[in-house]
């Protein structure tokens, strides 16, 4: 037994195996970036619903529950035809930054109405997503 484990301590120890686990690292790591995801553009192309007016639906949704002056900065991004549990449905994040911190929210809207808001999950990506200023006041 304790030459098994000597010889596979011998093994561990060369350099040999090195720049193939780097190389592996790396395309695992690129394997699950976004730049080589192109679902958001498929997503567009099959959506069966036309875009909704998300930013005139999104503002009336954050004033039900933030003062307009309470919101800070906000930014908003374009909509995604994306997966969800009560089926497929746009998704448009929204990020509240403050002096502090920022804050991602996800909408989920479906036939003109807003059918689910949440604080962002990773499966969301809204931390991927580019952003534009949202200005409550043009919207509501």
């Amino acid at each position: 037994m304790c030459c098994r484990g000597s010889h596979l301590l011998e093994i561990a120890r060369r350099w040999d195996f090195l720049p193939v686990l780097a190389i592996a690292a790396l395309l695992i790591g690129c394997a699950s970036s976004p730049a080589f995801d192109d679902t958001s553009e498929r997503a567009l192309l099959s959506s069966p619903e036309a875009v909704p007016p998300y930013r005139k639906l999104i503002a009336e949704e954050i004033m039900k529950f933030k003062k307009q002056d309470d919101t800070g900065r906000l930014e908003i991004s374009e909509p995604r035809w994306t997966e969800h549990l009560g089926g497929p449905a746009w998704l448009v994040c929204v990020k509240f930054n403050t002096d502090a911190v920022s804050y991602y929210y996800a909408f989920f809207i479906r036939k003109k109405s807003v059918i689910e808001t949440r604080i962002a999950v990773g499966t969301d990506r809204c931390g991927q997503e580019a952003y534009t200023s949202f200005d409550l006041k043009q919207h509501t």
